[in-house]
């Protein structure tokens, strides 16, 4: 397998061309490279996976809300959406960090040791975008729990002005 190293960049008048290097990548790095991305792909599974429970717990919020219940248990449905807001906004966080890792060892600026602990500076984690405040800012993630909550709010203001 090979790795590509950019060279050089040559702009003509049309086109951009790449030189590239092809430098033989070792089977550790590999490997390496391969268990990382395994848990890159877990990570993003796990925000799937939180993602559905949430829609469903939205869902039947919803449904209950249609009910006869006491209005103040409606309160309640912020709790889980919150709490899969928080858990699936650690595990991006914990992706990205993972992103960062990968492409270190891609770059051969860290050491191959199969060690999958995430020990990285702090300004690493600042221009990975591995931080809270990007990652609040993903579009995965406020695009997805900006209208839920949206969406309990609405059900709170019907159910406390007596509507439904």
């Amino acid at each position: 397998m090979y790795s590509w190293k950019l060279l050089g960049i040559i702009k003509r008048k049309t086109e951009i061309v790449f030189i590239l290097i092809g430098a033989k990548m070792d089977n550790d790095k590999i490997i390496y490279l391969q268990m990382i991305q395994s848990t890159i792909e877990r990570m993003s599974t796990t925000s799937a996976i939180f993602k559905g429970f949430c829609a469903t717990i939205m869902t039947g919020i919803t449904a209950i809300s249609f009910q006869d219940t006491n209005k103040w248990i409606l309160l309640l449905s912020f709790l889980p959406v919150g709490c899969f807001y928080a858990l699936d906004t650690y595990y991006f966080i914990l992706e990205r960090k993972y992103r960062i890792l990968y492409e270190l060892v891609r770059m051969g600026k860290k050491d191959i040791d199969y060690d999958m602990r995430i020990k990285l500076k702090k300004s690493e984690c600042i221009d990975g975008g591995a931080t809270l405040g990007e990652s609040l800012r993903s579009p995965s993630i406020y695009l997805y729990y900006f209208p839920l909550f949206m969406i309990c709010i609405v059900i709170l203001i019907i159910k406390f002005c007596g509507g439904i």
